[in-house]
């Protein structure tokens, strides 16, 4: 670290102090001279002037030490005192106290405590940039913002920047961080960070947001798909037997973060709620086999548009039954033709079209596969006023 002296600035460390002791030779001590005359040249008036403030002081003899004790001043170890507080005092003298200020200064290896004699930040950071370097100086000291030293020399602008967003600010001479703030509108709390900076266009005073309490994050838990076999259902046939539902997590931490980065982070209270398995059935049972074709199945019908009638006989008085014996029945309702077919069952038994459109001849032969499919049920209400059922 770079040493600076002067009468009013200065960095306290052990290594850079000379005390210079003043020592009377044995010899001077043994002079003889008259009692009166040896008494008044020990009795000294000095002027003790500690940070600005003088007080007067009346010593017998001794050292400057024996006059800062005299005036109940206490000296830290990194305060400036002129003269060494091992010189001896004369009368008229004026001792000069300046106490030195401990600052927090950021490095890349972490946070280093410095201490200065300097009457400024502004002085502080002239100082430590003399190599050149960029240099951030902890502008609250103890969590202390009232007491902060002036930090600049003479009035201008300074750029104050809070979670990254810049402003600049016109001051006066000797303005404060407390009064840089206060022109900026900006109120830190206690536990945020003020840092004063070198910046390309100026000083700048860094606020750093720190902020402290309990996050909730709450996330949601996927179900898994439990898929088996059963002897339930037909081959390629699937059912779900218990629907899916999704968890969930909600976690409460205690967190700390400075900016964006997060210092401390624990959790404390978690409740999670397990998600409900989807379980899904396939089919393994074999399919019966399909009856074969009969001779009416295979006959090609007999092309037509709703005309003919029904054979005599049973079919007759079922289509009679029905549709009144029309094969172009259409009444709107979803059941065409002599049989009164609804459309899909027509074309389950392999009719195209409407079954209206279709000849008395085919509407017949349709209704003869279906009835040797499903028996005669098909037509519940005629077959059993027929005594078919």
């Amino acid at each position: 670290m770079k040493q600076h002296n002067s009468s009013s600035q200065r960095w306290a460390t052990n290594a850079s102090r000379k005390t210079i002791s003043a020592v009377a030779g044995a010899s001077a001590l043994l002079l003889v001279v008259g009692a009166g005359v040896s008494v008044a040249s020990s009795h000294s008036n000095v002027i003790v002037n500690a940070d600005g403030v003088s007080k007067p002081v009346s010593v017998w003899g001794g050292t400057v030490a024996n006059a800062l004790d005299k005036a109940g001043i206490e000296v830290g170890e990194h305060d400036l005192v002129s003269p060494a507080k091992s010189t001896s005092v004369a009368d008229g003298q004026t001792i000069t106290v300046t106490s030195a200020k401990a600052y927090t200064v950021k490095e890349d290896n972490g946070n280093q405590e410095i201490w200065s004699t300097a009457g400024s930040l502004q002085e502080v950071m002239d100082v430590l940039t003399d190599s050149g370097r960029d240099v951030v100086v902890a502008a609250n000291r103890s969590a202390e913002r009232t007491a902060l030293p002036a930090v600049l020399s003479g009035a201008g602008s300074v750029q104050v920047s809070v979670d990254g967003k810049s402003k600049s600010v016109d001051v006066p001479k000797d303005a404060t961080i407390t009064e840089i703030l206060e022109a900026a509108k900006v109120t830190p709390s206690p536990i945020d960070q003020v840092y004063f900076e070198t910046g390309a266009e100026g000083p700048v005073v860094n606020v750093i947001r720190q902020k402290r309490g309990t996050v909730t994050e709450e996330k949601e838990l996927d179900f898994k798909t439990i898929e088996r076999e059963t002897d339930e259902l037909y081959e390629g046939e699937s059912r779900v037997v218990q629907e899916g539902k999704k968890g969930s997590e909600k976690t409460v931490k205690y967190e700390q973060k400075r900016g964006d980065e997060v210092l401390v982070s624990s959790v404390v209270k978690q409740e999670r709620t397990e998600p409900v398995d989807q379980i899904v059935e396939h089919g393994t049972k074999e399919r019966p086999a399909e009856p074969e074709p009969t001779q009416a199945e295979t006959q090609a019908p007999q092309p037509g548009a709703g005309t003919g009638s029904a054979p005599a006989g049973v079919w007759s008085a079922l289509a009679q039954c029905e549709s009144g014996g029309n094969p172009a029945t259409n009444t709107g309702n979803g059941y065409y033709g002599l049989y009164q077919f609804s459309l899909s069952t027509w074309q389950s038994v392999g009719g195209s079209g409407l079954p209206s459109d279709a000849s008395a001849a085919e509407q017949t032969q349709r209704a003869q596969i279906l009835q040797q499919r499903a028996g005669w049920g098909q037509w519940p209400a005629c077959a059993s006023a027929l005594g078919l059922l």
